[in-house]
C-alpha cells in the first residue's frame, strides 16, 4: 500500500470512529422531550445538535489539530487548512425529533477541497456507510455497491421532501414520478446510504449544504454509482453544489434527460 493510501486509511478509521461516538451522543437524546429552536433559515435545531458537533470538534482538535473544520451548527476552525473537515452531526434533524430511525452523522474529510472520505452512521439502527478515494466503499465493515437497475421505470427513487422539489423544479418532479416504480421520502443522508448499499436505485435532493453533500461524493463513486448536480455538472467542480442527484449510474442519464424539462434556456436574439 502507498504512503498516500495508508494515511487515507488511517483518516478514514478515524472518521468512521468519530461518527459512530458521535452517535452515542445522539440516542442520550433520541425520542426524548427537545426543545426545538429555529435558525435563521427556519429549519430545526436541538441541543442534541450542538452537543454533538461539539464532541466532534472537540475530538478533531485533539487528535489533528492542524486540521480545519467546516461544521453545521459551531461554524469554522482553521479554514485556510488543507485538510479539513466537514461536519453535519444530525443530518435529517426532522426524523430525529419525530423520533423516526432515520437520521444519521455525516463525516467527510477533504483535501484542498476535494472530498476524499465520507462517513454515514444511522444511529439508531447501527448502520454505518464509510469510503476513500481509491479505496472502495463499505457497509458495516463489508464491501458494497449500487445496484443493477438499468430502466428508470423499475427504479427505486428517494427524495428528502418531493413537496421541495416539487416547488424547485415541477415538470421534472411530475415526469419523475411518473416514471419511476415507485417513490420514498424521509430520506435525508439515509437515501444515499440506501443507494451505496444497493436498497434504493436514486436519491435526489434540490437544496444540498456543503455540509451534506461532502460526504456522499466519495461514497456513491466508490461504490460504483455517480454523483451530479441537477444539470449534470460533477458536484465538486468549482467548490461543492448545492444541489445533487444519486444514483446507480445505470439510470443517471434517463433522470437528466428529465430534469431538462425545467431547465431554462437563453432566448437566441
Amino acid at each position: 500500500m502507498e504512503p498516500h493510501e495508508k494515511k487515507l486509511l488511517e483518516y478514514a478509521h478515524f472518521a468512521a470512529h468519530l461518527a459512530r461516538e458521535a452517535g452515542k451522543v445522539t440516542l442520550k437524546y433520541y425520542r426524548s422531550m427537545l426543545q426545538i429552536e429555529r435558525k435563521s433559515d427556519q429549519s430545526p435545531v436541538t441541543v442534541a445538535d450542538r452537543e454533538t458537533e461539539r464532541y466532534l470538534v472537540e475530538t478533531i482538535r485533539s487528535v489533528y489539530p492542524d486540521h480545519g473544520i467546516l461544521g453545521e451548527e459551531l461554524g469554522e476552525v482553521n479554514p485556510d487548512a488543507p485538510w479539513r473537515w466537514v461536519l453535519d452531526p444530525i443530518d435529517g434533524t426532522q426524523a430525529f425529533i419525530h423520533g423516526v430511525p432515520l437520521y444519521t452523522v455525516l463525516v467527510a474529510l477533504m483535501h484542498e477541497n476535494e472530498p476524499l472520505i465520507g462517513v454515514i452512521y444511522n444511529p439508531p439502527q447501527d448502520e454505518l456507510v464509510a469510503a476513500a478515494k481509491g479505496l472502495g466503499c463499505n457497509y458495516n465493515g463489508q464491501p458494497c455497491h449500487v445496484s443493477h437497475v438499468d430502466q428508470l421505470s423499475r427504479a427505486r427513487v428517494h427524495s428528502t421532501d418531493w413537496s421541495s422539489l416539487a416547488a424547485h423544479r415541477p415538470r421534472f418532479t411530475r415526469a419523475l414520478l411518473d416514471t419511476i416504480h415507485f417513490g420514498r421520502t424521509w430520506a435525508d443522508g439515509y437515501g444515499y446510504m440506501l443507494v451505496a448499499t444497493g436498497r434504493a436505485d436514486a436519491m435526489l435532493d434540490p437544496v444540498l449544504n456543503p455540509w451534506d453533500i461532502a460526504p456522499l461524493i466519495p461514497i456513491i463513486t466508490e461504490a460504483g454509482g455517480r454523483f451530479t448536480t441537477m444539470e449534470g455538472a460533477p458536484a465538486d467542480e468549482n467548490g461543492l453544489a448545492d444541489n445533487g442527484i444519486a444514483s446507480n449510474g445505470l439510470i443517471h442519464d434517463q433522470i437528466l434527460e428529465l430534469s431538462g424539462f425545467d431547465t431554462v434556456h437563453p432566448v437566441e436574439e
